[in-house]
């Protein structure tokens, strides 16, 4: 009897072992239940994590193992390519098309965040685009024409980048007021989020700044005490500080800014934190207060040193520092100049690439795939299609056209204004070019004479007589005591010009230093700037600045807005 005691309590003690080391046996919901609501790139949840591969791995179990490479990617920021090829590997070997599609676009996320490697990322969405069609995951499918959208921003194609923002915008707005569960609930209000945020980006440089100021507040309350999106809300307020400095209310957007930065950093966006820099160094050049002004501008140099990034809208900041070092010191200011010039490189590298790339492989498929699922539901409709498709191909040319246009203009421009700053811009120096050598050659006039006509003609320049409208080459050598053939044979022969040649560079040489100058004429119709400078028509006045400038002022006012920053 005592033996069988023993037995039963030495059988119940060992079931009690057995049972407790199957307890701690966790579930794959058990162990994520540790990381699930940290924050991305929190590395504090890898242990847990590996503790999920380890277990995928062992039990074979290929649907969980990529999730868990995707957990891995999520928060380990140092090794996020090496999770996301893993991932991939995986799912091309074991996965169904919506895990190859997530992973290819995880990787170009990677690639555009992270490394702003964009010929990368776009490759890698182009990919995701592919595997997913016809999937019946739509909030996948909206995410990727929501980062296709990104490298459209990225591109300057601000109104074809809206629609993809708002076409994921919509999607994801319609979801998260659904009875689902609340991780799936959660990713789409963050989706969501995100796409409010570019929305509200896009307008403001679209100078939609009532729609923008209209979205960011929407965003910001729908963000505020919300724990889960501290980040969304962050980004938000960052949005309304740049909107309060365009404003000019200085104290409120230096609020706004410095109350976004700690989550924008801690989140090692380093794109939105440079702008950030940006706009503060703005707020302290208003107040000219240099030091700080300097300090802000170099943090954003420090980025770009480190990441080899700079947005388009903030690299204007090496300007100031170029001009602070002027004369203070030289190193600096040959070193920022020099970052200056990458930097304008650097903006301008991948864009023709990602241009081409996205409208023939993006753009033009989706064209040619509408075309398809027509010639299934009707032959009758081919003809739509055919439309559908030329309309793609003139697109693509029209953004070739068009990329090739500005690069030949901003050349146009840049020419013009170095002659203009390196003082070489007036026509042939017009009122001092005479030299001592025009007195010898053989002339039908006498040296006492063109001495007399070259004074006068001085005078005429000096005082702008040439901008009156109806003066003639006979008007003008009367007043000046000459007859017409004297003064058109000094003017052949000492400006290397006929007449009419030698008034129209003087009009389009005075009205050209205007408009670099004073920044009023700039809000000039053409019409009133043939008007200022003595030219009768407004088409032969686009004609002639045309001819002598290599640009139109039509382009050459655009481009100088832009460098002056006025709207």
């Amino acid at each position: 009897m005592k033996k069988l005691n023993c037995f039963l309590f030495l059988l119940s003690v060992f079931s009690q072992l057995l049972f407790s080391q199957q307890k701690k046996e966790k579930t794959y919901r058990e162990i994520r239940d540790y990381y699930q609501k940290m924050t991305i790139d929190d590395v504090r949840a890898m242990p847990y994590v590996r503790l999920y591969i380890q277990k995928a791995k062992k039990e074979k179990n290929f649907s969980k193992l990529i999730q868990g490479y995707r957990d891995a990617r999520q928060f380990d920021l140092n090794n996020k390519t090496k999770y996301a090829d893993s991932a991939l590997t995986i799912s091309l070997k074991y996965g169904t098309r919506d895990d190859i599609s997530k992973e290819y676009l995880s990787k170009g996320i990677i690639y555009y965040f992270y490394q702003k490697k964009y010929r990368l990322a776009l490759n890698d969405y182009l990919q995701a685009y592919q595997y997913s069609k016809g999937s019946e995951d739509q909030y996948h499918h909206y995410k990727v024409i929501y980062h296709l959208g990104i490298v459209k921003e990225h591109l300057g194609y601000y109104e074809e980048a809206l629609k993809h923002f708002e076409e994921s915008g919509n999607f994801y707005s319609s979801q998260i007021h659904k009875n689902q569960h609340e991780n799936i609930q959660f990713n789409y209000k963050k989706a969501y989020f995100n796409s409010l945020h570019q929305m509200t980006v896009i307008n403001r440089y679209l100078k939609n700044f009532s729609k923008s100021d209209s979205l960011s507040k929407v965003g910001y309350d729908l963000t505020k005490n919300d724990n889960d999106f501290l980040l969304e809300n962050s980004y938000f307020l960052k949005c309304m500080g740049i909107s309060k400095f365009l404003n000019q209310n200085y104290a409120g957007a230096q609020s706004d800014l410095e109350k976004a930065l700690p989550n924008i950093l801690k989140r090692n966006d380093f794109a939105w934190v440079s702008v950030i820099y940006y706009y503060l160094g703005k707020i302290f050049e208003v107040k000219k207060e240099e030091s700080k002004t300097i300090t802000y501008y170099s943090k954003i140099d420090s980025i770009f040193e480190k990441h080899q990034f700079i947005q388009p809208e903030i690299y204007r900041s090496y300007n100031y520092l170029i001009e602070y070092y002027k004369n203070k010191d030289v190193q600096k200011q040959l070193y920022y100049t020099n970052q200056l010039l990458k930097a304008d490189s650097l903006i301008t590298r991948d864009y023709p690439y990602l241009s081409h790339k996205l409208h023939k492989d993006y753009d033009r498929n989706k064209l040619i795939e509408q075309k398809e699922d027509i010639e299934k539901k009707s032959r009758t409709r081919i003809l739509i299609s055919q439309v559908l498709i030329f309309s793609g191909v003139v697109v693509l040319i029209f953004f070739v056209i068009r990329i090739r246009k500005d690069q030949k203009i901003k050349k146009q421009y840049n020419l013009l204004q170095k002659r203009i700053a390196e003082g070489t811009y007036n026509t042939q120096d017009i009122t001092n070019e005479e030299s001592e050598e025009y007195s010898l050659r053989k002339t039908s006039i006498s040296p006492e004479m063109a001495t007399e006509i070259k004074e006068k003609l001085e005078k005429f320049e000096k005082e702008l007589q040439f901008v009156k409208k109806g003066i003639t080459q006979k008007s003008i050598a009367s007043k000046m005591g000459t007859n017409s053939h004297y003064l058109s044979v000094y003017i052949n022969e000492n400006k290397g010009m006929n007449f009419n040649k030698y008034m129209a560079e003087l009009r389009i040489n005075y009205i050209t230093t205007l408009l670099n100058t004073n920044s009023k004429y700039l809000n000039y119709t053409i019409e009133a700037l043939a008007e200022e400078c003595g030219i009768a028509a407004r088409q032969n006045f686009s004609k002639l600045f045309f001819e002598i400038n290599g640009i139109r002022p039509t382009d050459y006012i655009k481009k100088r807005k832009q460098e002056l920053k006025i709207s």
